[in-house]
């Protein structure tokens, strides 16, 4: 004869299928097999942990590109402070040939003068970056030149390898943001293969509770019918 503690278990046993049934199509739909604490409670936390790290790994690398480029501005700034200056030197020695006009070549100059100290102001924050070139000194002219592309050569050259370290860093950093997503993803993604073996498994296992319980409440019936 059933009991009624039977039928309670069969109902029982049943409402856990369902109750996993559910949790399994959770599972599919956000492609995680952590979606709250009470799925696992220690690697839910080991996944914030990861995320963390992987959001403030992201942002130093978003600080360092940053960096790198407004290096590269002030590389690209360096470049044409240079190539000024070259013309400026081109300036100088035609300024010792007397077939060419003196003024004309200081009116050029003062031009360079005023387009190298407007470039090394913006970017450098330098405003009177180079002076002093005269075409009638193109000696001393010359000197002025050569200083000031010691100068420009030598930020140059720190810069660019300050930005050698910074690529390097922000290398750095796109691994470790790689790594840990890959860890992460090993500890909340969904398996679907194994998703989809546990599911095709306790649908079974609900199909045959489903049938039992359905087996239950008809021999129940009988047995009423026998009784009256």
């Amino acid at each position: 004869m059933l009991t009624v503690n039977q039928t309670s278990t069969n109902l029982n046993f049943i409402d856990k299928l369902n109750q996993q049934r559910e949790e399994q199509a959770e599972k599919f739909a956000s492609g995680k097999r952590i979606n709250k604490a009470a799925d696992d409670a220690a690697g839910l936390q080991i996944a914030n942990r990861l995320t963390s790290q992987i959001n403030q790994n992201q942002q130093l690398s978003y600080n360092a590109q940053d960096q790198a480029n407004i290096n590269n501005v002030e590389a690209g700034a360096l470049s044409s402070i240079n190539d000024s200056l070259l013309r400026a030197e081109e300036l100088s020695i035609q300024s010792g040939n007397p077939l060419y006009d003196s003024n004309v070549i200081q009116g050029e100059l003062n031009q360079i003068t005023e387009q190298i100290n407007t470039v090394a102001s913006e970017v450098l924050g330098q405003e009177n970056f180079i002076s002093g070139l005269d075409a009638s000194d193109p000696a001393a002219t010359q000197t002025i030149i050569q200083d000031t592309a010691t100068i420009v050569q030598d930020t140059a050259s720190t810069l660019g390898a300050e930005t050698n370290a910074i690529v390097s860093q922000v290398a750095t950093y796109q691994s470790t943001i790689i790594n840990d997503s890959a860890s992460r993803s090993r500890i909340e993604d969904t398996d679907f293969a194994l998703a989809s073996s546990e599911k095709a498994k306790n649908e079974i296992l609900l199909q045959s509770a489903i049938i039992s319980k359905k087996n239950e409440e008809d021999n129940k019936g009988l047995l009423f019918n026998k009784l009256v």
